[in-house]
């Protein structure tokens, strides 16, 4: 086995056919390295800590770690980075249980608003709007109560609507999230200035996009057609991509780091010195 392996991180369900779209994207990507999905339960041997011990029994030295989350802000990206010892848990929270590991850990970030992530938005946008003048864009995240996962929800849907506002040229454009609960109140005031297109930033369908939205959103006029990323092919794209820039290899140059990749546009995967 190649001493280096990749470690797809995601959520977890009890529904094969949510977790039949993880695996196929996973299957889509378009790296010649060893590849596990972990999950954070639902999949019986299948969590974080049984794929680690694969890849480790199997020879490799150093993990490529890709969390399929939807945000930087979600709870379970700090809570995956202090399981692989990446960070350290605040002080007074119940500690998640340490995995151990002896494999160096390359760490991704989450799909945030990778260009990537921007083009699948604006592919859901076009099925969604006719007039973008006279309409308002809600952009919904799951969010968090937790201090800090919920600014970085806010930076994300923040930085996100803005730009697509621009692009299009809403007649207004904002974001809500269901932690804290503000999807109503906000769609509400949007709808004030046009016709409201609710868009969701999750990573599958499920229950957040079939039933907690549109429950908060009864008795409101809106275009909402609830998909998700998955299973759009670019996010075995989005996959490839992060997995390449965390095997780009940092040169020491004249008191600079550089970065140096094959003649072909793909990183080394040799005496790869990456710092987490």
């Amino acid at each position: 086995m190649s001493k280096t392996a990749v470690l797809v991180i995601a959520h977890g369900s009890p529904d094969p056919d949510w977790l039949a779209l993880v695996e196929s994207a996973v299957r889509q990507c378009r790296i010649d390295l060893p590849i596990r999905v972990a999950y954070l339960g639902g999949v019986e041997g299948r969590g974080i800590r049984d794929e680690v011990k694969r890849l480790e029994d199997a020879g490799a030295r150093r993990i490529v770690a890709v969390p399929l989350f939807a945000s930087a802000g979600s709870n379970h990206v700090g809570e995956i980075r202090c399981m692989l010892g990446l960070d350290t848990w605040p002080i007074g929270e119940t500690e998640p249980l340490r995995i151990p590991v002896r494999a160096r850990i390359l760490w991704c970030p989450p799909l945030e608003d990778h260009p990537v992530v921007e083009q699948i938005v604006a592919q859901r946008i076009a099925g969604l709007s006719t007039n973008p003048g006279q309409e308002s864009l809600v952009l919904v995240g799951h969010g968090s109560d937790l201090p800090g996962c919920h600014e970085r929800w806010e930076k994300l849907l923040l930085r996100l609507s803005f730009r697509l506002q621009n692009r299009y040229s809403f007649a207004a454009a904002g974001y809500a999230t269901l932690r804290p609960d503000t999807l109503r109140e906000q769609a509400s005031m949007l709808a004030e200035k046009g016709d409201v297109i609710v868009l969701p930033l999750f990573v599958s369908q499920g229950y957040f996009t079939r039933r907690a939205i549109p429950e908060r959103l009864r008795g409101l006029s809106y275009r909402y057609d609830g998909s998700a990323y998955l299973p759009h092919p670019l996010i075995a794209e989005w996959l490839t991509q992060s997995i390449r820039m965390a095997l780009v290899e940092p040169v020491q140059k004249g008191g600079q780091t550089e970065h140096r990749s094959s003649r072909r546009g793909r990183p080394e995967q040799r005496s790869v010195g990456e710092s987490t």
